[in-house]
């Protein structure tokens, strides 16, 4: 455009009127017009969006050739944010409008220095805003407006919103970018142009007025064998307006060719920067690949960020812990507050558990605050806005809700009922024993109903002992262990039907005469009914726990440390990048080599001051051809350059062998933790069981004593249900470190596989079992490795057979 404005601005100047009409009859001239008009139509044809377009055909199928393999599946690779995105941009992104700007930054954009700024900088309009607004129109939210977040959502709401992974996918498609300039480098480069010149020199007896119109179109040339061809048309054209109007045109068809022959020759070399360039984007492929599988399993583990979903559950799970906790600490708070009006406990025992009941309450606020923060961190991870509405599906939890919540709420009415009798200091009146007894009944018939329910959840325990038929300790353990609650349900059955009977016959009885012996058999039929619910409470934690399984871990260290070795994308990538530095030792040694090239140059030209463009003829024309040799008296940069790479492929053996060693360590910390994650959480279990049975052994003391003043039922009872709550964190920390070391060990072991939607699946890949189908990286060659002779044991030799 700025060449037709100038020729315009040309036409129509000054003295130009004659001129103008000499032109237009000059046939060559015309001619050039054309061929200027054609270049500017050349130029102005391509816009900004055919470049983008063209960038990302050729980037994408860059990508594209390396992403068939099943070893390192990368998902869609388009970096362009879809609509449901946070990141979305709903603007061109060829002519984005401006965003909005900082205020005082803005106003040297309108004048700089004292200068007046552009006027165009909203010519393609102003947005309102940075972020996207409709990102929010595609979640689905619960009633209450808020985001359910599962393991499966979070993974799809980060691969969406994450910017850390759209950092990561523009790497990879940069990396690509930069392999299409390398594969440039051997194509076609065509360039063509264009230059209009016109010159008006006058004095007081002449006036001499040209217009020279030159092109210059061609083509360059690179060779893989490190050959460079060079082959341009020049023309020009000159019209002269002095006197008579003339034109002379003149032509050049040249052509220039270098071969190197010793520095610089041969594909080995040539090929060196477009090699590279093929190996970085298969190394980034590999990289994206496994990061896709590393921001998996930090956002469904507790992985290596602030926080994952895994390890919110544990959090949620330890609030759920502390809540039951304050709950216990304030039922045995008030339990001792009615036993200090009967001077059963004393107000320093009562004050102790107070104090307990105030500590419970505070460490459940400092839990559920740094939930909240968690929660806020891990929004971020995905991308998400830490002020937006969430709620965590915490249905993996069910297994840890050990108790029945209607059988606790049972436990606490009880205790509370017999406390309301006990701290009597006489027989209540007639009517209220008849009302005690009657809620007694209740209460017996809601226990029966629980038993049942417990029954029913021991026959599912039987169900998961016979099916393991292994002779472990630990099965024979299990088995021992539902035996023994086996044998207590219909124990527990026969005294609850024991009781009823007593139950029936006290009411039965009850006169005004046997007031105090019945306000005495109602407190002694509540402390058995107490009793069987809190052997009830107890039973149905130890099925419950004993339902927890781990997922079974049994691999052999050597076995999967090969499959690790012949697995690994990082190991792949290291082991390319050492071959990378040795090709560097042989293209750092051809640059210490003399310079030789040959040069070959045609210039075929027309006459001078001729009038036809096609007009070559041989007198015009020159050839050559030679030789230029750069003698090596001056290499000290190549000589330097040339030890580095020596130690640089040194140091890529070693980091190749240091990252074989991390991945051995890893895997043997990841076996190790599995093994001290499962003994943990047996102990654990056992740890819990024995917990949930001194609570109810400290509760029953204190609701039998007569006079617990002297005695340490008081902190025995607060150290039980610490023990517990202690026992209940331990289980779920167990369980979680085992979940997460296991997926842990397939991802160092390269065994982890996503499914279709980027999500981990937690068993490996199947290969794994198939000992035979193992390749060790010792054994991956692509061709025939060269072999040290026989009898060339010397240092020298072995180097060069090396």
């Amino acid at each position: 455009m700025e060449n037709t404005a100038g020729l315009v601005v040309l036409i129509r100047g000054r003295k130009t009127g004659s001129v103008q009409n000499a032109l237009m009859c000059r046939g060559g001239f015309m001619r050039g017009v054309v061929v200027v008009l054609a270049l500017i139509a050349c130029s102005i044809g391509c816009t900004r969006a055919y470049y983008r377009r063209h960038a990302d055909e050729e980037t994408y199928d860059a990508i594209a050739e390396r992403t068939d393999d099943p070893q390192w599946p990368v998902g869609n690779t388009s970096i362009d944010a879809p609509p449901e995105s946070r990141l979305y941009d709903p603007f061109d992104p060829n002519r984005p409008p401006m965003p909005p700007d900082d205020p005082a930054a803005q106003r040297y954009m309108i004048r700089s220095d004292g200068h007046r700024g552009s006027l165009h900088w909203h010519d393609d309009g102003d947005a309102d805003y940075i972020e996207s607004p409709v990102w929010r129109e595609f979640l689905s939210v619960t009633k209450d407006g808020r985001v359910v977040l599962t393991p499966e959502s979070s993974v799809e709401l980060g691969l969406r919103n994450s910017r850390e992974y759209q950092t990561a996918l523009e790497t990879l498609y940069s990396s690509a970018l930069l392999l299409t300039l390398n594969r440039f480098e051997f194509a076609l480069h065509w360039f063509a142009i264009n230059s209009t010149i016109f010159n008006q020199f006058s004095s007081s007896s002449t006036e001499l007025n040209t217009l020279t119109n030159s092109t210059d179109a061609g083509f360059t040339k690179a060779f893989t064998g490190g050959g460079q061809l060079l082959v341009e048309f020049a023309n020009s054209f000159v019209f002269t307006f002095s006197g008579v109007n003339h034109t002379t045109v003149n032509s050049n068809i040249i052509i220039n060719f270098i071969q190197p022959l010793l520095r610089g020759a041969g594909r080995k070399f040539r090929m060196e920067t477009l090699t590279q360039g093929e190996r970085n984007v298969l190394y980034a492929v590999r990289d994206f690949a496994r990061f896709r599988k590393q921001f998996a399993v930090n956002i469904t583990t507790r992985g290596n960020i602030s926080a994952g979903f895994l390890a919110l559950l544990l959090q949620l799970q330890n609030i759920r812990n502390l809540e039951q906790n304050l709950l216990s600490q304030e039922k045995n708070y008030k339990l001792h507050e009615l036993l200090k009006q009967v001077n059963i406990v004393t107000a320093i025992q009562r004050d102790q558990a107070f104090q307990s009941y105030q500590q419970s309450k505070l460490a459940l606020l400092q839990a559920e605050t740094n939930y909240e923060t968690s929660l806020d961190a891990f929004k971020t991870t995905l991308g998400l806005p830490p002020n937006l509405p969430v709620k965590i599906d915490d249905s993996i939890l069910a297994p840890f809700q050990l108790n029945d919540q209607a059988l606790e709420n049972l436990a606490g009415e009880i205790e509370i009922f017999f406390a309301e009798y006990r701290v009597l200091d006489q027989a209540p009146p007639l009517a209220n024993l008849r009302d005690g007894f009657a809620r007694l009944q209740r209460f017996h018939g809601r226990t029966l109903k629980l038993v049942t329910e417990v029954d029913q959840e021991l026959a599912r325990w039987k169900k998961q002992v016979d099916e393991n038929k292994e002779t472990t300790p630990e099965a024979d353990q299990e088995r021992a262990n539902y035996k023994r609650l086996a044998d207590q349900i219909p124990d527990l059955r026969k005294e609850l039907g024991d009781l009823r009977r007593a139950i029936d016959e006290s009411l039965g009885k009850l006169t005004e005469a046997d007031r105090k012996e019945a306000w005495e058999s109602l407190q002694i039929r509540t402390r058995k009914q107490n009793a069987a619910l809190t052997q009830l409470l107890v039973i149905q934690t130890q099925i419950r726990v004993s339902l927890i399984k781990l997922k079974p871990t049994q691999y052999e260290e050597d076995k999967a440390t090969s499959y690790a070795f012949a697995h690994r994308l990082d190991l792949m990538n290291q082991r390319g990048r050492v071959v990378d530095a040795w090709r560097q030792i042989a293209v750092a040694a051809n640059l210490l080599r003399p310079g030789l090239n040959l040069t070959v140059n045609a210039n075929v030209s027309t006459p001078p001051g001729g009038d036809s463009i096609f007009d070559f003829r041989s007198s015009a024309s020159n050839y050559s051809v030679g030789v230029a040799f750069d003698s090596p008296l001056n290499r000290k940069i190549e000589e330097n350059n040339y030890r580095t790479s020596q130690i640089n492929y040194q140091q890529a053996r070693r980091n190749f062998m240091a990252l074989e060693d991390q991945i051995s360590a890893s895997i043997r910390f990841d076996m190790r933790s599995l093994q001290t994650e499962q003994i943990n959480f047996e102990i654990a279990r056992q740890s819990l069981i024995s917990a949930a049975q001194q609570v109810e052994a400290s509760e029953y003391r204190l609701l039998q004593s007569a006079n617990a003043a002297d005695t340490t039922i008081t902190l025995d009872n607060l150290r039980a249900l610490d023990d517990l709550l202690r026992a209940k964190t331990t289980l779920i920390n167990s369980w979680i470190n085992y979940r997460t070391n296991r997926v842990q060990l397939f991802f160092d072991m390269e065994a982890l596989q996503l499914d279709d939607r980027g999500f981990p699946n937690e068993e490996p890949d199947p290969l794994l079992s198939q000992g035979d189908d193992l390749i060790h990286e010792h054994d991956i060659q692509l061709h025939e490795p060269t072999r040290i002779p026989a009898g060339a044991a010397t240092e020298p030799a072995v180097k060069k057979a090396l």
